[in-house]
């Protein structure tokens, strides 16, 4: 799909070359906060590594879906892999 955003002039000026990277940026970011994509299809959409995405959000103040749950699973794989 391609999307076609009208900016005025006045204003596009301001944003230079970096309003195509912006816009991409702010559908991605609005449509992981509505539920409609998850981190990793934000992250292949705009092109990141798991660890860029999770500064991307940081910086973008969006917190990590990470819970204690999720360290006490990673530990325990962790586990099982020093162990093999």
């Amino acid at each position: 799909m391609t999307v076609t955003l009208e900016i005025p002039e006045e204003l596009a000026q301001r944003l230079g070359a970096q309003a195509a990277r912006m816009s991409r940026e702010a559908l991605g970011l609005e449509a992981l906060r509505q539920g409609l994509w998850t981190e990793a299809e934000l992250g292949r959409f705009l092109g990141l590594t798991r660890l860029a995405l999770d500064q991307f959000l940081k910086n973008h103040g969006v917190e990590l879906a990470y819970n204690w749950e999720d360290v006490e699973r990673e530990r325990e794989l962790h586990r099982k892999l020093a162990n093999s």
